[in-house]
């Protein structure tokens, strides 16, 4: 018998949500969990948590944004229960004298109008990665009660999903691309928030060993070695041979 499926999903622009969710037929057969965030517009991290303090019954949960759509009918049956998941990620190759950043999974990104905005294809197409992009994250049930897992709510609307992850591993939980094809309405920005959320986690993850790579922006990260350069594998495939050469 197949897990149930939880959608849940923060609102503000609700025809974008029905457009993605509500009303597309991939999503028909899940229990949607549409958190109306319109009024009080409350960190999405926030959000979060008051569904997970309520949530008592058992199934995969995904935290989406109300403009992520499925592109096919999500079928979780296979995935390990003692994972994380998510469509969309980025991936760390750690180097003696430089670290790479590899996109991981895969995404159509669209304009918020349906307009072509890029494909995101990783050069890591599948298996283990370090962190998801905000867009989406999948986790069971049994797995957010039996580790305590929660959204820091210090991370209203950026890196809250990176941060779940880096808290998910020093649990001893890893994260794993899930094949989905599925479209983001969104290019997301990079703004003064980004930039106070991705300090918070550099300062919170200071003594932590392993780095990990924020999918947006490309060359940012935190925890581990912050005084290594860091590149972006797709953008300079040059300088990581030149490295590979040297060694």
């Amino acid at each position: 018998m197949s897990e149930k499926i939880y959608m849940v999903s923060v609102v503000r622009d609700l025809s974008m949500y029905n457009k993605c969710i509500g009303e597309n037929p991939c999503c028909a057969g899940v229990e949607k969990v549409m958190l109306d965030n319109r009024t009080e517009n409350l960190g999405i991290s926030e959000r979060y948590n008051r569904f997970i303090d309520t949530f008592t019954d058992d199934g995969w949960v995904v935290f989406c944004h109300e403009d992520w759509m499925p592109l096919e009918p999500l079928n979780l049956d296979r995935l390990d229960k003692s994972c994380l998941w998510g469509p969309i990620g980025a991936k760390m190759e750690v180097c003696e004298h430089t670290d790479f950043i590899h996109i991981s999974g895969s995404i159509q990104q669209r304009k918020k109008d349906g307009s072509w905005h890029k494909d995101n294809r990783g050069t890591w197409k599948g298996g283990d990665t370090d962190t998801f992009d905000c867009q989406c994250v999948i986790v069971h049930s049994s797995l957010l009660r039996e580790k305590g897992l929660r959204f820091d709510t210090q991370l209203t609307f950026d890196l809250y999903v990176e941060d779940f992850c880096a808290a998910a591993w020093q649990k001893g939980i890893p994260s794993l691309i899930a094949p989905i094809r599925c479209r983001h309405y969104s290019g997301g920005t990079i703004g003064e928030r980004f930039w106070k959320s991705l300090e918070y986690l550099r300062e919170k993850y200071s003594d932590c060993p392993k780095r990990f790579p924020t999918p947006v922006g490309r060359r940012n990260s935190f925890g581990g070695d912050q005084s290594k350069p860091i590149l972006n594998y797709r953008r300079t495939p040059w300088a990581r041979l030149r490295y590979l050469r040297k060694k």
